[in-house]
């Protein structure tokens, strides 16, 4: 049987995110992950400096070469000579580099992307539990009301009100942990963390809002079920 093991460099591929300037690596990294959907490959320093969604201040294009060679060091991208804009002799033997993603840039680039969009979810599936919560309860309270009931309707009905409250629960414990990885992934970057922060509260504004909302009209249907 042949066993797998990972790459030993792999650890490196996520330096940048509690580096020092972590918030300069990401936005270089998501300029080459948007060149690479529109298929630009390679990107030269001053096309990322000109394209990036800097936090301030924007570096100077020294600063974004020697982010480059890090991310290069670490494995994030690879670097070769650019020729195409040489005209004399001094252009030839001038160092000029274009970069790309590597292998496993683009996997680190793929997971982080997921883990993103996997924690929106899981925000946007709280608000649609408490909305799928109160159609279930109105859904019950319309077959309480039949002459006679039907049985096997009503416990079909509770079942799977049981399992939203399940989901809810589960999803609510996965983003918490999902929370703790982020504030600790981030936690050398004070930058990063205040704004991870505001999208964070700026979250459970908006689902306290929702929360309160449909509570109020929760809690009546369960009044009007009481009796039966």
């Amino acid at each position: 049987m042949t066993t797998h093991s990972l790459d030993p460099s792999a650890p490196r591929l996520f330096s940048h995110l509690v580096a020092e300037n972590g918030p300069n690596y990401r936005a270089i990294l998501n300029v080459f992950a948007t060149a690479k959907r529109q298929f630009r490959l390679h990107l030269r320093p001053d096309d990322v400096l000109a394209e990036a969604r800097w936090p301030d201040p924007t570096p100077s294009l020294d600063a974004v070469q020697q982010a480059l060679g890090q991310l290069v060091e670490w494995g994030n991208l690879q670097a070769q000579p650019d020729t195409a804009r040489v005209s004399t002799i001094e252009d030839f033997y001038r160092k000029r580099l274009l970069y790309r993603m590597t292998g496993g840039g683009e996997a680190v680039e793929a997971g982080l992307q997921t883990f993103t969009e996997t924690l929106a979810r899981r925000a946007e599936l709280q608000s649609v539990a408490l909305d799928d919560i109160r159609a279930r309860l109105i859904s019950i309270r319309e077959l309480m009301a039949e002459s006679p009931p039907d049985d096997a309707k009503i416990h079909g009905a509770l079942r799977d009100l049981m399992h939203i409250f399940a989901g809810l629960s589960n999803n609510a414990e996965s983003f918490m942990a999902g929370l703790a990885r982020s504030i600790e992934l981030q936690r050398a970057e004070v930058s990063a963390v205040m704004s991870f922060k505001t999208r964070l509260i700026d979250y459970l504004q908006r689902f306290i809002g929702d929360l309160v909302t449909r509570s109020s009209q929760i809690a009546e249907l369960l009044v009007d079920l009481a009796p039966a």
